[in-house]
């Protein structure tokens, strides 16, 4: 060791037993004045000294010299033997240093934890709860019950957004002034929530105001206040506050307990339906509309605020669908017997409204946005801030835009204002600063985008894409690319929405994805189904003449692009031919696999769930296979482009007509589903019920009828009409093929 070393040494256990280097002296104020005392012989006990022979001869030696404050009596006025404590009286943090000589360092030491006793939380516990009530005393518990409370909290919830609002401007710079006050402003907001307990409560809430106030605040500067109206509005719009779970058994009592439980029903549907509609009435689906627009789903709040906004939606269009949101308005115009006004008024209110907001291109613009997967495997802590995944959104923003398409009322031009999906309005909202509208114009410039529009029908096409030669990998992407087929499929009930997807090549895109013989091609062939179809209540611009051609150009569109080629196969039902669904899907599952082949010993019920889902999948895959060519059967002719007629025509009889012998098999097969929908229907319950309250039993069987493969074997019989109008050879083997099957319907021909 070193002398500087070895000096350093020296000085820091000099100062740790207090010995002062410029004489050696002790500094202590009960020690003796050295470390050794000599003497001939022991005269006594010395405090902290010792009596021996050592290096210096015999004497008095210091005893543990690093020690000493321990042997002293009294040290800093402590007793002998104590340690120091860390923590002195006051909570003053004491300061202590040990010597590491490996390391020749000094080290502070941390001053230890506070213990605190049982009795001294209890004291905490009770001191928090008391704070607690006091912050709370100004807050009025809501009784549902009573009108009066309800208008208090109406007059509460008033006062504080207005003193919020005055707050505000005169602290414009300083938030301290009004944060407590908007703390007290989400309080009575949420003390709203309670109203669901009673729905007879919802209108007292409308006639004081509470709606119109309520919405106001959904366009609040701070988000919080706006998402916090948004959940109270989850809670209060939810449609399961429709149904009555008290179930009565006894069998005396239970047709008044039905008519009573009926009853309450209707009432509880008119205090909703009075909610809904002051809420859309006051511009809710507009300011919910502006607010999506300043969520940012990175942070977790925001994140939970966007689905909030999406299962509001959802509640809506549910209580839509039950027919709650169309009670009001049949009630308001009873009296008027105008057939245009009556059509009106059934139409649904809440697709009326969305059509009038940027609601729609808000979510396509969400839909195409793609999730950054590498990104969010790469950072786990913005996955640990923000449970809700990007790709879980993204999927309940496809249900929420898959059910406004699919809604009657869309594909009925004459009833909604909404513009094509290739020509929607640019997504803006009223939080947008300059900067943002900027940068989006600029966007939209070099895309090309001359009229700041959103394509809703590429985005679609465009998300398709991306799985047509790959299957998903996860539930979430299998879920959320059905949504888009049916959104896609929904659209196309509109011809004008099928010359845009014919002109995008939407059609050359599906008869991919059915060649890759992947998930996506189970879809792409209903899309097909509707593209080729479409509806026999839409129609065009331009009349019926207008609504034909569209259909009809999208049928030679279909046989140019090779789709006949494609579809046969599908048609013969050849296994290879036919789309297998993903391995993720319950139909596509190894469980699936191996019962519908026989190699599970045991079905247990998630196997039989797993084989009904397979069975499903492939008879979805031939009904849209067989409608498909009935379209084309319907709407090619001799005048069709691209030799399509003679084609198709050619394809029915090649190979010994082989496909006239399918068509054959597929129209006695689905006439004997029809029989036997019809046979079970007489024997239900169902009919005797429609026999008691006077109805049409034949028409409600017919309905039954059609419904279990009626439909599709009247389109199996116009295919065999064409082929045999067509072709003198099909027609031949169809009628030979009908006697040898002893058919009654072989006498038509």
């Amino acid at each position: 060791m070193s002398k500087s070393a070895s000096s350093s040494i020296t000085d820091v256990l000099d100062s740790v037993i207090g010995i002062n280097p410029a004489n050696g002296n002790v500094n202590n104020d009960n020690s003796l004045s050295s470390l050794f005392v000599p003497s001939a012989k022991f005269n006594g006990s010395k405090p902290n000294y010792v009596f021996r022979n050592g290096d210096r001869g015999v004497g008095y030696y210091l005893d543990h010299p690093h020690n000493t404050h321990r042997h002293n009596d009294v040290v800093d006025g402590e007793p002998p033997d104590q340690k120091r404590p860390r923590i002195d009286n006051n909570n003053n943090t004491v300061r202590s240093v040990r010597f590491d000589p490996a390391k020749d360092e000094t080290q502070s030491i941390p001053p230890r934890k506070i213990r605190l006793t049982g009795e001294q939380l209890l004291a905490q516990a009770e001191e928090l709860q008391h704070s607690t009530n006091n912050n709370n005393k100004g807050i009025l518990l809501l009784d549902v019950s009573s009108p009066k409370s309800i208008a208090a909290h109406a007059t509460s919830l008033r006062k504080t957004s207005d003193k919020n609002s005055l707050l505000r401007a005169q602290y414009i710079d300083d938030p301290t002034k009004f944060m407590m006050n908007e703390v007290s402003l989400h309080d009575t907001i949420v003390s709203f929530k309670n109203a669901a307990v009673d729905l007879s409560s919802y209108h007292h809430i409308v006639n004081e105001g509470v709606v119109n106030n309520l919405v106001k605040l959904m366009m609040h500067e701070n988000s919080d206040v706006g998402m916090c109206v948004v959940s109270v509005l989850v809670e209060l719009l939810d449609g399961s506050l429709l149904d009555d779970d008290n179930d009565d058994n006894d069998s005396e009592q239970q047709q008044q307990k039905q008519q009573e439980k009926e009853e309450n029903r209707q009432t509880r549907i008119q205090n909703m339906s009075l909610l809904a509609h002051a809420f859309i009435d006051e511009g809710g689906l507009e300011a919910l509309s502006n607010n999506l627009g300043r969520y940012d789903e990175t942070v977790e709040e925001d994140a939970r605020g966007v689905e909030d906004a999406l299962t509001l939606i959802e509640s809506l269009l549910d209580l839509d669908r039950l027919g709650v949101l169309l009670l009001s308005s049949s009630e308001n115009h009873q009296n008027n017997n105008d057939n245009d006004a009556d059509e009106e008024d059934s139409s649904s209110v809440v697709i009326d409204s969305i059509c009038k907001t940027l609601l729609l291109s808000w979510l396509f613009r969400r839909i195409e946005t793609k999730n950054n997967n590498s990104n969010n495997n790469s950072n786990n802590n913005d996955s640990a801030s923000n449970p809700i995944s990007p790709a879980v959104i993204r999927l309940h923003v496809s249900e929420v835009l898959s059910t406004i398409l699919q809604h009657e009322d869309y594909s009925m031009k004459q009833r909604c204002g909404l513009k094509l999906l290739s020509a929607l309005p640019e997504y803006t909202s009223a939080f947008d600063d300059d900067t943002n509208t900027k940068k989006l114009a600029a966007e939209n410039t070099n895309e090309g985008q001359a009229n700041n529009n959103v394509d809703g029908m590429e985005i679609l096409l465009v998300s398709i894409a991306s799985y047509r030669k790959t299957d998903p990998k996860v539930e979430v992407e299998c879920e959320f690319l059905e949504n888009m087929f049916d959104a896609l499929a929904a659209s196309l009930l509109r011809p004008d929405n099928v010359r845009d997807f014919v002109e995008k090549e939407g059609i050359q895109l599906m008869l991919r994805c059915v060649r890759e013989k992947v998930h996506s091609g189970g879809g792409a062939l209903k899309v097909l189904n509707f593209a080729l179809t479409g509806s026999s209540s839409t129609k065009g611009d331009g009349g019926d003449d207008t609504f034909l051609n569209v259909y009809k150009n999208a049928c030679e569109v279909f046989v140019e692009s090779g789709g006949l080629k494609s579809i046969f196969p599908l048609y013969m039902a050849r296994k290879s031919s036919i789309p297998s669904p993903a391995a993720c899907s319950e139909g596509g599952s190894d469980l699936a696999k191996k019962a519908m082949l026989g190699k599970s010993s045991e079905i247990s019920k998630r196997a039989k769930r797993a084989v009904h889902a397979r069975k499903k999948w492939l008879a979805e895959v031939e009904q849209n296979v067989i409608n498909i060519m009935y379209s084309l059967t319907r709407y090619i002719d001799g005048e069709s482009k691209h030799d399509s007629y003679s084609r198709l025509l050619a394809k029915f009889v090649e190979e010994d007509c082989e496909k006239c012998d399918r068509t054959i098999e597929l129209c006695l097969k689905y006439d004997e589903k029809a029989r036997i929908a019809e046979y079970q229907y007489f024997r239900s319950d169902e009919a005797e019920e429609a026999e008691e309250l006077g109805r049409d039993v034949d028409v409600a069987a017919l309905g039954a009828k059609l419904r279990g493969g009626g439909d599709v074997f009247h389109r199996l019989c116009a295919i065999l009409s064409f082929i045999c109008v067509g072709s003198n050879r099909g027609h031949g083997h169809v009628r030979e093929q009908m006697k040898l099957q002893g058919t009654s319907i072989s006498g038509e021909f």
